[in-house]
This record gives C-alpha cells, sequence and structure tokens, in this order.
C-alpha cells in the first residue's frame, strides 16, 4: 500500500475517485463553498501550488484541507493571497514550475512562491490559469490546451504538445482546460477520463510516451477539468 494521498474535485465520478484508489493510500475530495466563483470552487489547483520541494497553500482554504495536511504530517506553508470570485484573485497559486524555470502570467502570482522560485528562469505566459492549462512532463517536455502558452513555449525552446479544449468537461463552461484533467506521480500520469476519447488524443498518448510516463485513464469518459490532480506523501 502506498503513502499517497490524491486530492480531487469532489464533483469526480465516484467511478473515478474508487479507481484512483488502487494507486493511492486515500482520495480527499476537495471542495470550497462561498469563496470562488463556482466552476472552479472545488479545483484543487486554485488553492494549492505544488513543486518537489514546495506545498503553498491559500490562507483562506477550506478547514477541511488544513485538517487532512496537518493530521498526515505534510509539510506546507501558507501563502500571502487569498482567493477570491474574481479572475485577478483566483490564480495567485495556478502556476507551474520545472527545476530551471517557472511559468505563469506576471503579475498574478503569491509573494511567497515568487520568492520561493526567484532563483528560476522566469517564463510569462499569456495565461493566469497557467496550472490549469499545461503541465510538464520533464523538465524540457510539456503539454498544453493554450494555444498562446504553446507559442511561448515553442519560442523558449521546449517540447510541447498543442491539445485542442474542444470536449474537455468542466462545471458551466463550454470547455475546460487540459492541466486541469491531469496529474503526475511515481512515472505515471493520471487523468480525469479518457484522452484516447479526444481528437488529439492519440497525439497526446504518444508524446507523453516518449517522454517516459505511463498513462492511466481513470475511466472511459470524455477527459474533465477538476483542477489537476495533487499527489501528497505522508510523512
Amino acid at each position: 500500500m502506498t503513502n499517497l494521498i490524491a486530492i480531487v474535485d469532489h464533483r469526480c465520478s465516484p467511478f473515478i475517485q474508487k479507481h484512483l484508489l488502487n494507486y493511492v493510500e486515500e482520495v480527499f475530495p476537495f471542495r470550497s463553498d462561498g469563496i470562488t466563483y463556482e466552476s472552479i470552487s472545488c479545483h484543487p489547483d486554485i488553492f494549492l501550488y505544488q513543486d518537489e520541494q514546495h506545498l503553498i497553500v491559500a490562507p483562506n482554504a477550506p478547514q477541511e484541507l488544513f485538517d487532512l495536511l496537518n493530521r498526515n504530517n505534510i509539510s506546507y506553508k501558507i501563502g500571502h493571497s487569498v482567493i477570491g470570485a474574481l479572475l485577478a484573485d483566483s490564480c495567485f497559486y495556478n502556476c507551474v514550475s520545472t527545476a530551471d524555470a517557472f511559468f505563469h502570467k506576471e503579475g498574478f502570482t503569491d509573494p511567497m512562491i515568487q520568492s520561493l522560485n526567484q532563483e528560476k528562469r522566469f517564463i510569462a505566459l499569456p495565461q493566469s490559469y497557467t496550472r490549469c492549462s499545461m503541465l510538464p512532463l520533464s523538465d524540457h517536455a510539456i503539454i498544453t490546451s493554450d494555444a498562446g502558452i504553446h507559442k511561448v513555449l515553442q519560442r523558449e525552446r521546449f517540447s510541447s504538445f498543442l491539445f485542442s479544449p474542444d470536449e474537455i468537461r468542466i462545471a458551466i463552461h463550454r470547455n475546460g482546460f487540459l492541466g486541469g484533467t491531469c496529474g503526475i506521480s511515481n512515472g505515471k500520469i493520471f487523468f480525469l477520463g479518457n484522452p484516447l476519447r479526444h481528437k488529439d488524443g492519440q497525439g497526446l498518448c504518444q508524446f507523453i510516451e516518449s517522454a517516459g510516463l505511463e498513462i492511466i485513464a481513470l475511466s472511459d469518459e470524455k477527459l474533465y477539468d477538476g483542477g489537476g490532480i495533487f499527489f501528497l506523501h505522508r510523512s
């Protein structure tokens, strides 16, 4: 039995949450109420920033999340920025880093996260919902559903695969984002749904496999943007 905890949107299907239990010890269904707008209210990537060394949590994240972290002795820091109901104050933690680079829209990052990544090369992106829109597979290979991000990544010499957001399911809105459908742990990339149900799925899977990751489709549904899957190690 692994000592991993997976944090997912509580609106993910029971089948997905049960399937995840084949790979983790606990699934934590994340939700918030009255903090930000409905479509992203249950998305962990709005309230959490994670890299290989840090976990940063929004100060007004739901108490149940803090209880989970404390109960399992998971190390974290509390950020400075409070999540709100507007685009400008709901994306402070929605950023991405690799070993050498940090990705976000300039001016939208929580100061603590910015400080922790100040030695890295900053890649300014046109999309403030960065973690929603992209996920690094390695330090050099990245998948995204945002054409503007894809253009920047190509210019900056990253290997990037552009996946159409068409038919990515999300609460309320027409289409979701690719980064919000997945998460990586132990050499595997887990999807909230099946990428092969999408017209770009075969190309995406080939790109992922060329980066050395195993693909786990957690259901045979079309992809669901649930704000990513966050994997945390119990201490």
